[in-house]
């Protein structure tokens, strides 16, 4: 469950948008039409008042995807119910008429369902969502789903009992949000959020929590939770007719109180002047300046005249940010980041913010962004980076249209939601690909000019909320609310120049390398592939999929990693991928590169890990050609540029400078350092200043042309909608071509071990009641894939136990669990390892129940039930994922270059189906020998 606190709509998000390439024939659209409803999509309502939406979809096979969604939260709570919307959540999972305290999440549970991971609801001012993903393979499953819906609906127990038990989870997830971003909020959020919604704040407050009476929180249910404030959402694998059939049968019988209450809508209140706040907290890891105008009053798109103007304005948010992108990417850069939005963080209203992270001084951060605004005010958007915006904005569309049969179930569960809640429209992909084709090109940069000087005007300037978060900082030109609101007014009179267009080449390579040959091709019944191996020694493993229409993902991987490289370039090795990516290819800064993609549905990243340098990345069909000429380039052709270089490196020594003040990355770092012995060559959690000052340019260069740009060793992946005929000149002329010097890479084994024998660490920071226990068991046994599952569900099961005894019947956390894995490389080793955030008071006896819980399993073995569990949800996911890309993807490469079993892999559920009790307990001796542990304790200075 998640406590939603408010919801910011992105900028650059286009509401379910679709579309196809616009077309010069396209005929005009008439502005006043009405936007229709998807003709996909069964609504009704019932005779009691509830909505719902039903939408058959095949992807994935055999699952429903269950919403259901109640238009009511916080802000109905009266003054001794502050915190019961939220709570009233929990108990929606702590009985209900026909499964009572535990038995929900327990029959969930042997469905494969994962509470948490799947099973889940959030809270929000205005609202409650309940989410239930319900596997269909056993039709039994799709009745329980919906029976659990009516339960949530108006079957609650709510015995004083079970109420008085969940008190203690619901005031642990309470005590998770605590620390300097919380006492920050507490400040500010009155005054940014000007009205009721500052009064009714999701999570409630503590001692109304630990104290309301249960018929109170009784009353909030019986008041709010009713048919005529609810939707049921059906999507998945399931017929339009089904689904509309069970919601009448589940749901007509719900009744209405016979005096309802109103539920009012509580608006937002402008501005009225010029306020600021200067709010330093010793803990806030970094500075933050928020400027947030006065909210307008918004309706919701229903005529196409409507949804053209929401365009216009997308437009004009995405063309700013890109801009503050650049600048972030610059030699010099003024921020590390900043973004202009339309906020939405009050219902049916939008609030235009500016928020940026200065990378030296707030003087020069608010400068820069503010100036961006004024010059779009002085000078206007320019033609060309509104086409740069355009084209990305047509690609993604045409993207998701091309993607239409193939869309994932829940992808759709949103717009039925806000359809619900605030009336948005949802016309379906053809009717928005019509859209799109006839309205983007007319649209000009002058009209998107007129639309953003809309939102910053002049009044709006005259009338804002503008508040700065920060460490101590007593030495800066701002530092308080004078010099504060002093330099805003300032940055708004600024005086700014206009910018010069600059066209940057769309071609990536101006001279195309000498094309290579196929040595051999191999195909590979089992699994449904064909491997190439080029004339430079690169072998290349291509499986066509039609899990999505348009998608294509890319993978190459060779030995060598991090573990080469000794201490000196420890710290560039770590950060290889990043130092490259920011100075660019060839004649491409990143900011040229950004434009020379523009339109191009592609991406690609390297990174190096302790044994294995990877290059990643994904295209559409149409772009698979640029994707691999891309591919050349970055490998090939990395630039050096000392000026771009030092502007990250200043970016990141900016953001690590005050990073330590945040009492967990403090704990995580230096339990890291005694967790390995304080040896030099341990993973970098934060890096030192003397770290970052000892990065060098030209080393990272002569790194990465080592590591990636030779052909030695590698094997690529191609997964998804390929066609081998066009795929295979492509190969021959960007990998085929790549150079080979004839030195075979390898794993290296660098030495580095955790400590040994069986050790704990306490760390004392922070002012908040609040610890954190990391406990981690390992050692090294003789690798096998059938001992490496088996560690998997040995954390799964132990994640079950902890969910049961920590969360359900002590109370002492809200959320934690267990992992367990083998790793193959560099060496063989385990670790079975766990989190659980709770408080100082909860500590040992966590620590004490958790040993009990490792004792029992190693003692008994797990319950036959637990480890049904585990099997069926493995299962489940297992079923899901094998029908997605990025699954074949990783397993391709763990059976063709890391050497895993392909018939194991073919007959996996056999495997997991024989793995008994007995193995799981043998299992467990081996993994908790008593050898080697490491327990990690947080907690609170005082």
């Amino acid at each position: 469950m998640t406590n939603k606190l408010f919801k910011i709509i992105a900028a650059v998000g286009f509401y379910g948008a679709v579309c196809l390439m616009a077309s010069e024939s396209a005929t005009a659209q008439n502005l006043s039409e009405k936007l229709t409803t998807d003709p996909k999509t069964t609504t009704g309502v019932l005779k009691n008042g509830m909505k719902y939406y039903i939408r058959p979809n095949s992807k994935p096979e055999n699952k429903v995807e269950l919403r259901l969604v109640i238009n009511t939260g916080s802000l109905m709570e009266d003054d001794d119910q502050q915190g019961l919307a939220h709570f009233t959540e929990h108990m929606l999972f702590n009985g209900t008429k026909n499964f009572p305290k535990n038995k929900l999440v327990d029959n969930l549970q042997s469905m494969g369902v994962q509470f948490g991971a799947d099973l889940n609801a959030q809270t929000g001012f205005d609202e409650t969502v309940y989410m239930l993903p319900i596997p269909t393979d056993n039709p039994k499953n799709l009745e329980t789903g919906f029976q659990i819906l009516q339960d949530w609906a108006q079957g609650a127990l709510m015995t004083d009992k079970d109420i008085n038990e969940e008190r203690n989870v619901v005031l642990e997830e309470a005590r998770a949000d605590l620390g300097a971003s919380d006492r920050l909020q507490k400040k500010f959020l009155p005054r940014l959020l000007n009205s009721r919604y500052s009064e009714r704040l999701p999570i409630g407050k503590d001692d109304l929590l630990r104290s309301f009476k249960p018929d109170v929180l009784r009353r909030f249910y019986k008041d709010w939770y009713r048919p005529d404030l609810m939707a049921v959402v059906v999507v998945g694998d399931i017929t339009a007719e089904k689904g509309e059939a069970l919601v009448k049968k589940y749901f007509s019988t719900l009744v209405n109180p016979t005096q309802s209450r109103a539920r009012i809508a509580y608006g937002a209140n402008p501005y009225t002047k010029q306020e600021v706040m200067f709010l330093t907290d010793p803990e806030q890891p970094s500075t933050r300046l928020s400027i947030n105008f006065s909210p307008r009053k918004t309706e919701a798109d229903k005529t196409v005249g409507d949804y053209r103007n929401t365009l216009v304005e997308q437009l004009a948010f995405s063309a700013i940010n890109r801009r503050y992108r650049d600048l972030a990417s610059a030699a010099v850069p003024p921020f590390t980041a900043a973004q202009t939005s339309n906020s939405s963080y009050i219902r049916n209203y939008q609030a235009l913010s500016v928020t940026v992270l200065p990378v030296s001084d707030l003087t020069t951060a608010l400068n820069a962004a503010v100036g961006e605004l004024v010059s779009i005010q002085e000078y206007g958007f320019g033609k060309e980076e509104l086409e740069l915006v355009k084209k990305n904005v047509l690609s993604y569309i045409e993207k998701q249209y091309n993607e239409r049969t193939t869309t994932n179930s829940a992808a759709y569960l949103e717009e039925y939601e806000q359809n619900f809640l605030v009336g948005e429209a949802f016309p379906g992909i053809e009717k928005e690909v019509e859209l799109y084709r006839t309205l983007l090109p007319g649209i000009t940069a002058e009209e998107v000019t007129a639309a953003f000087n809309k939102l910053f005007s002049k009044e709006d300037k005259e009338k804002f909320f503008a508040f700065v978060l920060s460490p101590e900082t007593k030495d800066a030109a701002i530092h308080n609310e004078a010099t504060l609101l002093a330099a805003i007014q300032k940055s708004f009179a600024q005086k700014v120049e206009k910018k010069a267009e600059v066209v940057v080449s769309t071609t990536l390579l101006d001279k195309m390398p000498a094309k290579g040959t196929i040595a051999k091709v191999e195909k590979n019944a089992k699994l449904q592939t064909t491997t190439y191996t080029l004339g430079n020694g690169i072998k290349v493993t291509v499986k066509p999929t039609t899990f999505k229409s348009d998608e294509i993902l890319f993978k190459g991987v060779k030995k060598g990693g991090t573990n080469s490289y000794g201490v000196a370039d420890k710290i560039t090795a770590s950060m290889l991928g990043s130092l490259i990516e920011t100075m660019g290819y060839g004649k491409f800064t990143p900011t040229d590169l950004s434009k020379a993609l523009a339109g191009k549905n592609i991406a690609l990243q390297h990174a190096m890990d302790e044994t294995t340098n990877e290059v990643e990345g994904r295209s559409d069909i149409k772009n698979i050609e640029s994707l691999l000429q891309l591919n050349y380039l970055e490998l090939t052709a990395p630039r050096l540029d000392q000026n771009l270089f030092n502007g990250f490196v200043s970016k990141m020594q900016m953001q690590l400078k005050f990073i330590k003040s945040n009492p967990q990355a403090a704990f995580v770092d230096s339990l890291v350092t005694v967790m390995y012995n304080n040896s030099p060559l341990r993973p970098v959690v934060i890096p030192s200043e003397a770290e970052m000052k000892s990065l060098n340019a030209q080393r990272a260069i002569d790194i990465y042309k080592k590591e990636f740009a030779s052909a030695d060793g590698y094997h690529f992946f191609l997964v998804g909608n390929v066609d081998e005929a066009t795929l295979k000149p492509l190969l021959e002329q960007y990998l085929a071509s790549l150079p080979a010097t004839g030195t075979a890479p390898k794993f290296v084994d660098n030495g580095l071990r955790l400590k040994s024998g069986n050790n704990k660490f306490v760390f004392k920071k922070g002012t908040e009641p609040q610890s954190l226990v990391v406990a981690q068991y390992f050692g090294e046994v003789p690798y096998s894939e059938d001992m490496a599952l088996k560690a998997n569900m040995i954390g799964d099961i132990l994640t079950i136990r902890v969910i049961e005894k920590l969360r359900e019947e002590m109370g002492s956390i809200y959320s934690g669990g267990f992992s367990g894995s083998l790793e193959k490389e560099p060496y063989s080793h385990y670790s079975i390892e766990t989190q659980l955030p709770t408080g100082p008071e909860n500590v040992d006896p966590i620590l004490k129940q958790t040993e009990a819980e490792i004792a029992k399993l190693k003692k008994d073995g797990p319950e036959q039930k637990d480890l049904d569990k585990v099997r069926i949800a493995i299962i489940e996911k297992r079923k899901e994922e094998i029908k997605t890309n990025q699954y074949w993807l990783s397993k391709l490469q763990q059976l063709e270059f890391s050497g895993y079993s392909t018939d194991r892999f073919l007959a996996f559920e056999n495997e997991i189906n024989k793995i008994s009790v007995q193995d799981i307990k043998k299992a467990a001796n081996t993994f908790f020998d008593g050898k080697n542990s490491f327990i990690g304790v947080l907690n609170p200075e005082k």
